[in-house]
């Protein structure tokens, strides 16, 4: 993404990084700080309400070590994507719809494959976080005619991805999943970004994650945010919701923890 392309590179060998079972946590750390501002922003982060740590943390290498690489690279995934997110406007959209609606999606995300006792929960966050990232692109590639596209699915509650084809012979989903490529990102997470509005269609590795983010767009029936890009489907999302085996009680138990959780994202993240 113009002018953010460096940072996420530098985030797709952080995620491959704590992919890596076998990473050694020097070297991690050693490429977490080719970003001085980031790695002071994850240290900020680790002492915040989200993690406990009340003024423990002073380093990130201790961060790394106390909270572990795949933590860290989520506060890292937040970071990055608030800075690109917040405050970017959409259409007629108020500001921060987009950063609001990709942090309620990763959280919801999150907490639904908690709730399902799947071992994916941080992998599900990420692609919740970072799965409308593509929007931005679309944007800067076709300014005011992409707008137009944006703005007739909003109002006439049209599948955006649909509409942008046919417009553009393209989606904001495959735009994203081919920079993604670009930045280096895992092939499971790239899968995910890129097919998350026809979960069914994405490989079999990453279908699992894509799921969780199209449940959580289901969940997520009033955005804070007030927007969300997938048009709903009462009978659709009932099949989907049924074939999951959740209830009406893990349905409330989840929207519950989510109203909290995106209550401490926002705080943590927006300061």
């Amino acid at each position: 993404m113009s002018g953010g392309g460096g940072e996420f590179a530098l985030l797709g060998q952080i995620l491959e990084l704590a992919n890596d079972e076998d990473v050694v946590l020097e070297h991690f750390g050693r490429v977490v700080a080719q970003s001085p501002s980031l790695a002071v922003k994850i240290v900020k982060v680790a002492n915040s309400a989200l993690y406990g740590m009340e003024g423990r943390i002073t380093r990130l290498e201790r961060a790394v070590l106390i909270l572990g690489v795949r933590a860290v690279a989520s506060i890292a995934s937040s970071v990055l994507a608030t800075g690109r997110m917040r405050g970017v406007q959409l259409g007629s959209l108020r500001s921060d719809a987009l950063w609001l609606h990709s942090l309620e999606v990763g959280a919801c995300a999150e907490l639904t494959a908690r709730c399902l006792g799947l071992p994916h929960e941080a992998e599900a966050y990420l692609a919740g976080l970072l799965h409308d990232m593509g929007l931005l692109e679309m944007q800067e590639a076709h300014g005011k005619r992409w707008v137009e596209v944006f703005e007739r699915s909003t109002r006439d509650n049209l599948p955006l991805e649909v509409l942008e084809q046919e417009a553009f012979g393209t989606t904001h989903a495959a735009l994203l999943a081919s920079k993604a490529q670009e930045w280096g990102f895992p092939e499971k997470l790239r899968d995910a970004i890129g097919g998350h509005h026809q979960p069914d269609l994405a490989p079999e590795t990453a279908r699992g994650i894509t799921t969780m983010v199209r449940v959580a767009h289901i969940l997520v029936a009033e955005p804070t945010g007030g927007w969300k890009d997938a048009p709903t489907n009462a009978e659709a999302d009932t099949a989907v919701l049924t074939d999951l085996g959740l209830g009406e009680d893990d349905i409330a138990d989840i929207r519950t923890t989510l109203a909290e959780r995106l209550k401490n994202l926002t705080s943590v993240f927006a300061s």
